[in-house]
């Protein structure tokens, strides 16, 4: 008798794509980042065991034999000893130390785990791009994890290395497709405000729809939350303000009192009212988010943001004191992801007062940031602002009429952010 033949999906089974290939770092020399974060002899140990476990990953396993020159491990061993480093690095650069003596049976997750410590090291000292080295190096020896390859991702996106975060974005969703979907949903997250920084809005909106669906499906309430929470960006900054406030909506029921984006989305609520104009409803938004935001880049915009609205509000003392606190944090390597956009918001503040020299600088600054890390949104509004300061020319930002509909549900939803943020506090205190 014969077999039938199959009928439905089984008939024509999926068939999985390849991932995209790995990225390759920006610098011409892989790791050379090292050398100009970190001070010799520490910089030139870290570099050495960063090449040689890369050397080790990009090699296959079967060609590991012979890697190193015989006593490569024992030379290793005594330049760590000659530099003593500090205690936190001597495990992990012992075990890259020992992998040159037998490359060939060394184990991958213990190599891996010990390059992750290095890069968590060096978060600690503000090495960023240090870290980022760190990681991608992970990612790359541990290819087929999501996980590690998002990671790799939201660094290079914070680096400003475009082209690579976009690849190891795109490689974390191929990867986590149908195995992690957290991880998969996160991906289109993380692309999502790679587009948007880069000034491409329409890829922008159209993965960050993605990453809601997929959020929706899965019942990954958090991240449909940072879905909506992003969405409610991208559609004020189009004038959609209905379909804005409706995204924020959304976003503040998914995160729920107890979330730690709660915070973030009060602020950038606070950003937009601000960018209309009613600097009362944002300062009011400020007070209660701004307590809640840690230390770093998050602080840093907020606190750019208090400067902006207090000067449109015409509060001297409130400009003044959240200007002292932000200008310095706007140096820390760790700022730097923020560090331009929130020049530029200073730079609103000083000239809505009409501190033109203050307002020239902090443009000018801004500028310059923008251009390095080719942020296109940020650096069209300095060159504006900038003109405006040079010129003496304060631009006056008048509120706009606001439809009753909408003045009602902005007024709700900031009753509903006040309340749900004093909760959260709240419960954090306890």
């Amino acid at each position: 008798m014969k077999a039938s033949l199959p009928t439905g999906r089984a008939a024509h089974p999926r068939v999985r794509r390849a991932a995209p290939p790995i990225p390759h770092l920006a610098d011409a020399a892989e790791g050379a980042d090292l050398l100009e974060e970190i001070p010799e002899p520490m910089g030139v140990l870290l570099w050495w065991a960063l090449r040689d476990f890369m050397l080790w990953a990009e090699t296959p396993a079967r060609a590991r034999r012979r890697l190193f020159a015989p006593g490569a491990g024992e030379l290793r061993r005594r330049a760590l000893l000659a530099a003593a480093p500090e205690q936190e690095l001597w495990g992990p650069l012992l075990t890259l130390a020992q992998m040159a003596d037998d490359p060939e049976r060394a184990d991958p997750a213990r190599l891996v785990f010990a390059v992750r410590a290095l890069a968590r090291w060096a978060e600690r000292r503000s090495a960023p791009r240090s870290r980022l080295a760190f990681a991608h190096a992970a990612a790359v020896a541990m290819a087929d994890d999501p996980r590690l390859a998002l990671e790799a991702a939201r660094l290079a996106r914070d680096a400003a290395r475009h082209a690579q975060a976009e690849g190891w974005f795109r490689r974390a969703i191929r990867l986590a497709r149908g195995r992690d979907w957290e991880s998969y949903t996160w991906g289109f997250i993380g692309l999502g405000v790679q587009y948007m920084r880069t000034g491409n809005y329409p890829a922008a909106n159209a993965v960050m729809h993605r990453a809601l669906r997929a959020a929706r499906k899965r019942r990954l309430h958090a991240l449909e939350g940072s879905a909506h929470h992003h969405l409610f960006v991208f559609s004020v900054d189009a004038g959609r303000m209905d379909e804005g406030y409706a995204h924020a909506g959304e976003a503040l029921r998914a995160y729920g009192d107890g979330h730690s984006r709660l915070p973030a989305l009060a602020h950038d609520l606070g950003c937009f009212w601000s960018e209309q104009g009613r600097f009362a409803r944002a300062l009011s938004i400020f007070d209660v988010a701004l307590p809640c935001l840690p230390d770093g880049p998050e602080r840093l915009m907020a606190l750019a943001n208090v400067v902006r609205a207090a000067a449109g509000a015409g509060e001297r003392a409130r400009y003044e004191a959240a200007r002292r606190e932000a200008l310095p944090l706007t140096a820390l390597p760790v700022c730097a992801e923020n560090a331009a956009e929130s020049l530029v918001l200073i730079a609103q503040g000083d000239v809505c007062l009409g501190e033109w020299s203050r307002g020239e600088e902090a443009a000018r600054a801004a500028l310059e940031l923008a251009t390095e890390r080719d942020e296109a949104r940020t650096l069209m509004i300095a060159e504006a602002q900038l003109e405006a300061a040079r010129h003496g020319r304060a631009v006056r930002r008048t509120a706009p009429p606001e439809p009753v509909e909408l003045a009602r549900q902005a007024d709700e939803l900031a009753v509903q952010v006040r309340a749900s943020l004093t909760r959260h506090a709240a419960a954090t205190a306890a």
